[in-house]
């Protein structure tokens, strides 16, 4: 084994030396994966089926979309401990660590801390919060090992999704529980993963039905603070536990019954302003700025999701899911608390050999609370929303087997801005077995939040004046019209090739007006800009136990204020630049023997002129490294060690709104075992 291993190593080595610069100019590389990994064939892997795209399974190749699916795999080899971390390994997609336990991550452009359009599934449960219409994150999470895929589609999905599904729809599903049987530990420890744990079982409760149970808990250390010259204090730990229940009474029936609870303790270093109206404050005075200060977020939540799936006929199916979602969030500067319930119907169902036919209905109800401060208000403090839907679509085989064209259009109503129409158009062409061409155009909508239609947040105190920023009661919904076209090409039998260009046009984008009130901005829509770029994903597997994946982002903002606009922060300079141009990724997957795998990743991001609104303050580019060395002692034990971001000691990734503190990613090493048992 040693000298197997040994001459692996001097042949990708030798391989490296000689074609570095192929791979450092050529944005090679990326794709898929399974459980079996190294040992599926590109075409296996290409002939993946997905289902973000348009709600029913399709082979990847098939699909008219900008789609890139994260395996479970992928995941265990990348070394990654976190969703936030995972979605590096796709294209187009720009993850930011603000600090510790927070992250900003955008599709295509406009990110920031509270990006909001992008829309996130997890086993078909939105997790966006109706705040700010983003992610919180730091709460999404399930047991890593438990994901079956992660689809990542680069483009609006809002035809069949709705609102938010702006720049993209990032879909994480997990196993069904008849493929997590028996029991799994995960347990390790490092640095920066001072506490790894995850334990699950599974088991066959009757002759058609299946469950797993899971409990994990992590505790993570602090970042850096520059400002500081130490410790931001920002570690936080969580525990998370849930269920899944998969049974096929029939063969014409299966239902799914899912749930989660976790709990999360964060530290947070954070500026609050103070009321200069209360006496006790004048010690902060003339600014009322209480810096650097240490807080704690308390996060819990619960979820509780069934889905029924009953086939008609061949050419018949119908879906019938429900979910109840509850969150709680409490920190210095407010406080929240959110339920959310939803249901969804859907049917497909062939009316001829041409026409392939999808409809559905859903009804989502939220109830808000929030616990208002000083630094922000929500007006009302309780309040509920109401938004009702339907998709019709159509995929229409224009040449069998060869050329479809899909039709269709979400209808939603929603309290804020009434009725909106989301239509898209996409068009296929499989030209060969191997070369697929495929084009759309599409329309979506990011409509207001809590946010923008009626909060009242501090922006500064000069003593004795307040100055705020304030909703809108007339905020409109953000519009963009995307034109896309790409090509899937497998030239050999061991490479691949998935390219996707595209523009967008947007209307309607989110700035801060005067108002006729002297201390008050308010939030408008007096925006527009338009994006154009390109991804490039291969796929190259130069020898058998060798697999090498890259991809290449470019992406081009340019936004222009309205005539009438008095926006005072800068708001086109922060859409054009706060995102980057560039961004390549390459991934190194060997098997050195059947016992040992090195997988090593690099990943470079290009700098990022201003991030925040209030915080003027530019970002460098960097190159990162993270390797991976596990040792299979047996099939059903492994130890691996990893390592991360070991290029440089620290580097800052983003930076947020004034509330809170510059902060650095750090150098990290952690050790896990993974152990499955009976």
């Amino acid at each position: 084994m040693k000298s197997i291993m040994i001459s692996r190593l001097v042949q990708a080595v030798l391989f490296c030396t000689a074609f570095s610069p192929i791979l450092i100019i050529v944005p090679a590389l990326a794709d898929q994966s399974s459980d079996s990994y190294l040992d599926l064939s590109l075409e296996d892997l290409l002939n993946m089926e997905v289902t973000s795209v348009s709600k029913k399974k399709q082979r990847l190749t098939e699909a008219a979309a900008a789609v890139y699916v994260i395996t479970n795999e992928d995941i265990r080899r990348s070394g990654v401990t976190t969703i936030p971390e995972a979605l590096r390994l796709a294209p187009g997609i720009h993850v930011g660590r603000l600090d510790a336990n927070k992250w900003a991550i955008s599709s295509r452009g406009f990110n920031n801390q509270f990006a909001n359009k992008l829309l996130v599934l997890i086993d078909g449960r939105s997790v966006y919060t109706p705040a700010y219409s983003g992610v919180y994150w730091d709460v999404q999470d399930t047991m890593l090992e438990d994901i079956d895929r992660i689809e990542v589609i680069r483009g609006p999905g809002a035809s069949l999704w709705g609102a938010n599904a702006v720049n993209g729809v990032i879909n994480i599903i997990t196993k069904p529980a008849n493929e997590t049987q028996g029991g799994l530990l995960v347990a390790g420890t490092g640095g920066e993963e001072k506490v790894i744990g995850s334990l699950r079982y599974g088991s066959e409760l009757n002759e058609y039905t299946h469950g797993r149970y899971y409990l994990k808990y992590n505790d993570r250390d602090s970042s850096y603070a520059p400002q500081l010259n130490n410790q931001t204090e920002d570690d936080w730990k969580r525990v998370q536990g849930g269920f899944r229940l998969d049974s096929d009474p029939t063969d014409i029936d299966h239902w799914t019954i899912q749930g989660d609870f976790y709990d999360a303790e964060e530290n947070q270093r954070i500026n609050l302003w103070k009321d200069p109206a209360d006496s006790t404050n004048t010690i902060y005075a003339p600014f009322f700025l209480a810096a650097l200060n240490q807080d704690e977020v308390d996060s819990s939540g619960w979820n509780l999701l069934a889905r029924w799936d009953h086939i008609f006929t061949k050419q018949s199916n119908a879906s019938l899911q429900f979910y109840y979602d509850h969150t709680k969030r409490e920190e210095v500067f407010l406080g929240q608390e959110h339920d959310t319930l939803d249901i969804d119907y859907q049917h497909q169902f062939q009316i001829n050999k041409r026409h392939d036919l999808q409809w559905g209905l859903g009804y989502r109800h939220i109830q808000s609370d929030f616990n208002n401060t000083f630094n922000v208000t929500f007006l009302p403090e309780n309040r509920s929303v109401d938004i009702i839907s339907a998709f019709l679509q159509d995929e229409i085989n224009l040449i069998p087997e060869r050329l479809r064209l899909t039709l269709g259009s979400k209808f939603e109503k929603n309290d804020f801005t009434g009725l909106e129409l989301q239509p898209s158009a996409r068009l296929v062409w499989l030209a060969s077995e191997r070369s697929t061409f495929w084009t759309s155009v599409s329309h979506a909508v990011r409509t207001p939040s809590f946010l923008e239609e009626g909060s009242r947040i501090v922006a500064r105190v000069i003593n004795p004046m307040v100055f705020y920023t304030v909703g809108n009661g007339s905020f409109e919904s953000e519009k963009m019209l995307a034109y896309e076209v790409g090509y899937r090409f497998q030239p050999r039998e061991n490479i691949s090739s998935d390219l996707a260009v595209f523009y967008n046009d947007y209307e309607n984008l989110q700035t801060f007006e005067f108002s006729s009130t002297p201390t008050e901005l308010i939030f408008d829509n007096k925006l527009s800009a338009y994006a154009y770029g390109l991804e490039w994903v291969m796929d190259w597997r130069p020898l058998e136990w060798w697999r090498l994946e890259s991809n290449y982002s470019y992406i081009r903002i340019k936004s222009q204020l309205d005539s009438e606009s008095s926006d005072p922060v800068d708001t086109e300079k922060v859409s054009e630049s706060s995102s980057p141009k560039h961004q390549v990724s390459l991934r190194s997957n060997m098997d050195l023997s059947k016992q040992v795998s090195l997988d090593l990743w690099f990943y470079f991001v290009d700098e990022l002129n201003r991030t925040s609104f209030s915080v003027p303050m530019p970002i460098d580019k960097y190159t990162s490294m993270n390797a991976r060395l596990a040792w299979r002692l047996n099939n059903d034990l492994e130890v691996s060690l990893v390592g991360q971001n070991l290029f440089d000691s620290r580097h800052t990734e983003f930076v947020g709104e004034n509330l809170l503190l510059k902060t650095e990613v750090e150098r990290s090493v952690y050790a896990k075992v993974r152990w499955k048992f009976q």
